[in-house]
Order: structure tokens, then sequence, then C-alpha cells
């Protein structure tokens, strides 16, 4: 299946040198199934400067997921490449906090897991909570907070890595539209403040506009 992806690319912050911090090459991803291959991506070529937010639109099933996957590395591209200077973070659809640890212990997760949960990092992590107002919410529960803090956790928790690129696959559909609009506000200031290149996948093209616009004007 041949995708139809299109992007909406718009430059939203300026850079003296406009490096580039990511770069997609003749992208292909074939499956194997049971009555034959079915191509997933064919041809997707693209490249992303540093401070650039970038929106792939598409419809459900055109494989706008499985290029996130393969481009941080989850998933292996049948042909092509992938060019990535920094480390990358990824955002989901859900922010999958794990409900039987508090927010500070949630935030360590990613750091746990690299191994890199160290003194230094764990200082960064309470400027971050103390930054974007979490910082009274740290002992707290998922459970406790809102869809919309849910979400700033799980971001806080991706920028503790501190990601030169972050990855967004539909990270906002899981929450009602007036709830996106100021989550998604609060997280563009935070991802601009940081200097955090972002690229996202939607299958909604006003969102895509309208979340584009927001990140310019935040």
């Amino acid at each position: 299946m041949e995708t139809n992806i299109v992007e909406e690319k718009i430059k939203k912050r300026k850079t003296t040198e406009n490096i580039t911090v990511l770069e997609v090459k003749d992208i292909c991803k074939t499956y194997q199934a049971k009555n034959g291959e079915i191509e997933a991506l064919k041809n997707i070529n693209f490249d992303v400067k540093e401070g650039e937010y970038i929106s792939i639109i598409g419809p459900s099933g055109c494989g706008k997921s499985t290029l996130l996957s393969i481009v941080s590395g989850l998933e292996d591209q049948t042909k092509g490449k992938i060019n990535v200077s920094g480390k990358i973070g990824y955002m989901l659809q859900k922010d999958n906090l794990l409900e039987w640890r508090t927010i500070y212990k949630n935030v360590l997760l990613g750091l746990e897991i690299q191994k890199s949960n160290t003194e230094e990092n764990r200082k960064y992590v309470i400027e971050l909570l103390k930054k974007y107002g979490l910082y009274e919410f740290k002992d707290k529960y998922p459970m406790q907070l809102s869809g919309g803090m849910r979400q700033r956790v799980a971001l806080i928790r991706t920028l503790a890595v501190r990601p030169k690129i972050l990855l967004l696959d539909e990270a906002f559909s899981a929450l009602d539209a007036q709830t996106r609009l100021m989550v998604t506000e609060d997280i563009y200031k935070i991802l601009k403040e940081e200097n955090i290149t972002a690229l996202m996948v939607t299958h909604d093209i006003s969102e895509a506009i309208i979340q584009s616009r927001q990140y310019e004007t935040c």
C-alpha cells in the first residue's frame, strides 16, 4: 500500500546555522502477510532543521506511526536511511504513567531505564517540575491529576533524558478539545524554552494547522 502522507512543513524558529538534525532518505517499509507483501511506506523523504516543528498529516493506517517507530529506532526500515543528530524522545497517544508510582518516580522512569539516574539528572528533574508548575504534585499519584496535567508529566518524563528531537504520535488525541488547546499551548511553550525540535504525526488536518500556528505564536 503506497502511503499518502502529506507533509506540512512550517519553520517555527530561525537558527543562525540552519542545522539539519534529522534526515529521512528514501524510506520504505514492507510487511510480510499470509497473502503477500504489504507496503506501508514508499520512498519517504524529508529533513528537519533545528528548531522546527513539523506536522505530518495522513489518514489512519497510512504508516504515520510506523514512520515514527523507524525514526526512533524501535523498528527497522526495509530500505532507505535515517540520519539523526542528537537524542530522540517519543510521546505516544496515552501518557502511560504508572499508577503505582508517584509523579516524581514516573518522571525518573526514563532515566532509570537508561541507567542514568544520577544526582545531576535528578536535580534537573526537580528543576523541570518547579519550572513547569508540577513540583507541588511530585508526591501525588497519576490518578490524582487531570488529563492535561498527566500529559505534562509525560512530557517532563521525556525531557528528563534531554532529547534534542521530540516525536509526537498524536500525543494529544486522547484529550477533549478544550483541554487539548490548553495543554498544547503549555507544551509548545515548554518545547520552545527547552529548544526542542519536534515532529508530530496526526490524521486531523485542522488540528495540525491549529497546533502548528499555535506553536509559531506561543
